[in-house]
Formats: structure tokens, C-alpha cells, sequence
């Protein structure tokens, strides 16, 4: 019997050994593997890379850079020769008189002979051609094909320019929205607390039924509130899902900010812009190409000069006259063109003239987007700065108008206008905050500077809005 006991005992020892392993096992795992929320995280910085990586816009783009790219490579051997392979198969025969003497006793006696060469027979041959002066019209093609490709890259900086406004909209619109949500529901829960008083204060007969009805009303559109405020979180979550072309979204890390010290001055983003814009690389690109078209038709009026050479490896033996190789210099000069190089010489002028008023234009608009930008920037934390004491004042308002509530001093309709005083004050200052991000991000976008703002959001230096 105790040996029996004794080896139940260990049984049970060794089960409850076997347990602390596992549980043992399980929290180290729990220490080293990350927790769902964590893993949920969704920063800014992680969702722009999930749109570059995932943005079909961005793709295409991507391919046409490449395409531009390929195309202009394609022309970089231009000035080289082109040597070719080539076999036909000819029929036909030539006659020729040849005057040839023949010797008689009588003296020498010219005769008339006519002789037939054969031409017929394949021929083989490798053929080289190698241009030597064109007027300007390769160097030109050139040269207009490599901007073509600087100014598929200036589109392609401008579209994920585009793309990271539209992220900055919808993710901190998001985080809005979710900010609202929040403020909703804690004034939803502070109305339930409030009804709840009001109707103990009528049961002790220190409120009317009238006040505490009063109370319900202001209390059921709070609820209404939070469920716009609800589906409002539901519409910006989809957005953002869409844009990301993804399922599911975690949670948001990156919250609305303000930054706690002034911008840098106006011009300096200006110079910026103007040196970095893509919009404006685009356009300087699209300006040289028609300076280029303008040198190639002008190319058509100047001689084109090519060397040429052509090697013959098979012929006919019997084709005597037939040469083995060919070499030599040609020049060519078009004296009447089906095409009126006049008028398409204008038509490259007037192109010429459209891409620099158009880069003209182009400047003036990224200046004043740029002004535009740093101006509603600043006034989003100036308005943002300015909310604090507003949103200081409802605060206390409220605690002295709930306060006298239950005194009898106020009525159920002067708190419910001092909450509703407090939430209007924290929506304009979440309101703010958003108006200053979104405007801060635009002002690096039109200045070609958006790493800073990726910076800038993750910063020390900053006033986080939740």
C-alpha cells in the first residue's frame, strides 16, 4: 500500500512537472513572439510603403519610366554602323561588243565580236553603312529620346507625389475620425451619467420630470451623434482599405500632430520647390524635347554624308564582272521634299514656344500652391495653438454649470449648452490638427521634400493629438 501511494505520488509530481514545462514553454513563447496588437500596427510610414509597393498607378508608371528609358538606349548606337547579311537569287545576262584585231596574211583585221556575260545565280553578301554627317538629326533624336525618359521619371515622382496626398488625406482623416468617434462616445457616457443623476435628483424632488426629460433629449443625440460619428470611422476605414488594396487595416500608430515651433521662412520653400518640383521637371524636360524637334527639322536642309562598304562571299564564277567588294563615300542632298520643311520647321518653333510658356506657367502655379501651402499651414497651428484656451474654458463652464445643476442654480438646458460648448471646442481643435497635417504634408509635396515630413512625424519636437 505505501509502495502504492509512493508511486502515485510521483505520478502526480511528474504531471505537475510535465504542466510547468508547458507553461513554462508558453510564456517564454508569449515573450518572444510579438502580440497581435503589436503585429496589428499600422504606421504612416508602413502604410506609404504598402502603397508604393501595391499602387497599380505606380506600376504603370514604373513601366513607362522603364519604356522611356529602353527606347532611349535603343538609339545610344546611332552614330555607329549597321551591318547586315543578305542573299538573292538573280536572273539575266549582259552583251557586250568587244572590238578585237585578228592577224592575215594580208595585215591585221579588226573584228566585231559580241559577247554574252551571264549574271544569273545567287549572291550573298554583307553590307555595312555608317553615317557620317546628318545635320544635327541624330544627335537630336538623341538627345530628345533621353528627356523623353527624364520626364517619364518626373511623371512617375509626380504620381507618387499624388499618392502620398491622397494617403495623407485618408490616413489622418481616419485617425480623425476615430479621434471624433472617441470625444462622441465620452460624451454619450458622460449624458448616461447625467441622466442617471437627473432622475435621482427627481426621485429626492430636487428636479422636475420636465429637467429630466430634458436631460433624455440632450442624451439621445448624443447617441446619434456617435452613430454618424460611427459610420463616419466605417466610410474613412474603407477608403483607406481601398487606396492600400488591402482587406484589413491595423491600427493606426501614427497619430495627428502639430508641431511645437513656427515653420521656416516662405521663400525658403519656395526655393525649394522650385528646385525639386517634379511638376516643373517634367516641364523643363518637355521644353527640351521640342528644342530638340526644332534641330531635327532643321537637319532636313543639311547634305546627309554615310560611308558604305558591301562584300560579296557568293556569286557566280562565270558573273566575271561581277565585283568581290564594294566601298565608298555617298552624299546625299534633298533639293524638292514632298513635305513642306518650311512649315514643319514652324511647327517646331510654335511647339518650342508652347513648352516654354507652358513651363512659365508651370512655375507660377508651384509658387503660389507653395505660398498657398506654408499660409494654411501656419494658420492650422496658429488656430490649433489658439483652441487650447477655448477648450480650457468649456471644461471648467461645464464642471460649474453640472455642478449647480444639482443645486438647483442651473437647468438641465444651460449644462447641456456648456457640452455641447466642450465638444465643439475639442472638434475644432482635432479639426486643426488635421488641417495642419494634411497642409504640412502638401507643402513638402509641392516642395519635393516629403522624406521631412516622414521625419517630422515620428519627431520629439511635436504636440500629439489622440
Amino acid at each position: 500500500m505505501r509502495n502504492t501511494t509512493h508511486a502515485a505520488s510521483a505520478g502526480t509530481h511528474g504531471k505537475h512537472r510535465l504542466l510547468g514545462a508547458v507553461a513554462l514553454l508558453f510564456l517564454l513563447a508569449g515573450l518572444v513572439l510579438p502580440s497581435p496588437s503589436a503585429a496589428a500596427d499600422l504606421s504612416f510610414s508602413r502604410a506609404r510603403e504598402q502603397l508604393q509597393e501595391r499602387s497599380n498607378a505606380l506600376k504603370a508608371s514604373a513601366a513607362n519610366v522603364e519604356s522611356k528609358e529602353q527606347a532611349a538606349d535603343s538609339l545610344k548606337w546611332l552614330h555607329g554602323p549597321t551591318i547586315g547579311v543578305g542573299a538573292v537569287e538573280m536572273w539575266g545576262e549582259a552583251k557586250v561588243d568587244v572590238d578585237r584585231s585578228v592577224s592575215t596574211p594580208l595585215g591585221s583585221m579588226p573584228l566585231d565580236i559580241e559577247d554574252t556575260y551571264n549574271f544569273s545565280g545567287p549572291r550573298a553578301a554583307v553590307t555595312g553603312t555608317m553615317p557620317i554627317f546628318t545635320g544635327g538629326k541624330i544627335g537630336a533624336a538623341q538627345k530628345a529620346a533621353k528627356y523623353g525618359a527624364e520626364e517619364a521619371k518626373a511623371q512617375h515622382r509626380e504620381q507618387t507625389n499624388q499618392l502620398d496626398a491622397e494617403l495623407v488625406t485618408k490616413y489622418f482623416g481616419l485617425q480623425l475620425a476615430l479621434s471624433l468617434q472617441k470625444l462622441r462616445e465620452a460624451t454619450l457616457a458622460e449624458q448616461d451619467r447625467e441622466l442617471a443623476r437627473a432622475r435621482s435628483f427627481e426621485k429626492e424632488g430636487m428636479v422636475s420630470h420636465v429637467e429630466v426629460m430634458s436631460v433624455k433629449v440632450a442624451r439621445d443625440a448624443a447617441e446619434r451623434e456617435r452613430l454618424k460619428a460611427r459610420n463616419h470611422v466605417r466610410t474613412a476605414k474603407l477608403e483607406l482599405q481601398r487606396l492600400l488594396l488591402s482587406d484589413t487595416l491595423g491600427t493606426l500608430s501614427t497619430p495627428l500632430f502639430v508641431l511645437k515651433k513656427g515653420l521656416p521662412p516662405m521663400e525658403t520653400w519656395v526655393e525649394q520647390a522650385l528646385k525639386n518640383n517634379p511638376q516643373l521637371a517634367a516641364v523643363e524636360a518637355r521644353v527640351q524635347q521640342a528644342d530638340q524637334g526644332v534641330n531635327a527639322s532643321k537637319s532636313s536642309w543639311f547634305p546627309q554624308v554615310m560611308a558604305f562598304g558591301q562584300y560579296y562571299f557568293a556569286h557566280p564564277h562565270q558573273a566575271a564582272a561581277w565585283p568581290e567588294w564594294l566601298a565608298g563615300l555617298g552624299v546625299n542632298l534633298t533639293l524638292w521634299d514632298s513635305r513642306d520643311r518650311l512649315a514643319d520647321y514652324k511647327s517646331a518653333r510654335a511647339t518650342l514656344r508652347e513648352a516654354r510658356a507652358g513651363q512659365a506657367e508651370a512655375v507660377n502655379a508651384v509658387r503660389t500652391a507653395t505660398e498657398t501651402a506654408w499660409i494654411n499651414t501656419q494658420n492650422a497651428r496658429e488656430q490649433y495653438t489658439l483652441t487650447a484656451s477655448g477648450v480650457a474654458l468649456a471644461r471648467e463652464n461645464l464642471k460649474l454649470k453640472s455642478e449647480g445643476f444639482g443645486e438647483g442654480l442651473y437647468t438641465a438646458l444651460d449644462v447641456t449648452q456648456a457640452r455641447d460648448q466642450l465638444l465643439a471646442a475639442e472638434v475644432e481643435r482635432r479639426v486643426a490638427a488635421f488641417q495642419f497635417v494634411v497642409n504640412y504634408a502638401l507643402l513638402h509635396l509641392v516642395s519635393g521634400n516629403m522624406p521631412d515630413f516622414m521625419n517630422a512625424c515620428t519627431a520629439t519636437d511635436i504636440i500629439r493629438e489622440n
